[in-house]
């Protein structure tokens, strides 16, 4: 299910005196809006960040949310103006879905949120080999986005780390034909990767990041800081997701030329 807002509209590029939060802020919102996406509103999710007791919240489980109480000690209303500047600075907006408005990601917080995503999926993996610990399924990950799970096998692609093909063995058995085929191929690479020299195992990585990162469904647009020009985010270019995390540029490809032409 895509959980993005799919009014296609074009995005309004961030004007340079709207500030987005602080990383820390942004993807801890982000987060707790994670599971409540088309299904609750501003004040729901404001709630769930202040770590409300109310019993409506508790009995959907959203206590269990890891940004639950993010903001304990913050207003209501000051929390609601925090929700509101994602709102303005494009990483949430709300639709109309019967007679509420509902909270979903814009394309630009869905990039962050989808990496995040990935990236648990990646510390979980890392946590059970730590442990010597052996999923008894790998069903939990099937019928996941898709995107955020070719994101997480291009993750571990990354890593070259053959530590991670007995779990790859384990999924590849139980999922869509589709996901199995990537998986293979992500396998066969690391199963490879000590034969191949740096620049080769760049091109792979180049390669399969083709098929791995997934383009958004609607135009991601920036604000260049040198020019204020707008200019549209490849959010497919492997160079912006790194260790540690989606890396937004801030300049637009001719500012960015210009920088390195005077170099």
């Amino acid at each position: 299910m895509n959980k993005m807002g799919g009014n296609g509209r074009a995005r309004v590029p961030m004007k340079k005196r709207l500030t987005p939060l602080p990383e820390p802020e942004l993807r801890a919102i982000l987060r707790a809006a994670d599971d409540i996406i088309a299904q609750g509103g501003r004040t729901t999710l404001a709630k769930i960040l202040k770590g409300s007791k109310e019993q409506k919240l508790l009995e959907l489980g959203l206590d269990q949310n890891p940004s639950y109480g993010y903001f304990k000690d913050l207003t209501l209303e000051q929390i609601m103006d925090k929700v509101d500047q994602m709102i303005r600075t494009d990483f949430l907006e709300t639709e109309m879905r019967g007679k509420y408005p509902l909270i979903v990601f814009t394309s630009r917080g869905w990039v962050i949120e989808r990496e995040r995503r990935a990236g648990e999926f990646l510390q979980e993996w890392d946590r059970w080999l730590e442990n010597n610990v052996t999923p008894l399924s790998m069903e939990y990950l099937k019928e996941r986005n898709r995107g955020v799970i070719f994101l997480f096998l291009y993750k571990i692609l990354c890593s070259r780390d053959k530590k991670y093909i007995p779990f790859l063995a384990l999924w590849e058995r139980i999922d869509f034909k589709k996901v199995q085929a990537e998986i293979r191929h992500v396998i066969q690479a690391l199963q490879q990767s000590d034969d191949m020299d740096d620049a080769g195992w760049e091109r792979l990585l180049a390669e399969r990041a083709q098929s791995l990162i997934i383009r958004v469904q609607d135009p991601i647009l920036m604000a260049c800081q040198s020019c204020e020009s707008p200019f549209i985010l490849d959010e497919t270019n492997p160079e912006y997701y790194t260790s540690d995390g989606l890396r937004f540029p801030d300049k637009c490809s001719n500012c960015m030329e210009g920088l390195h032409y005077h170099r």
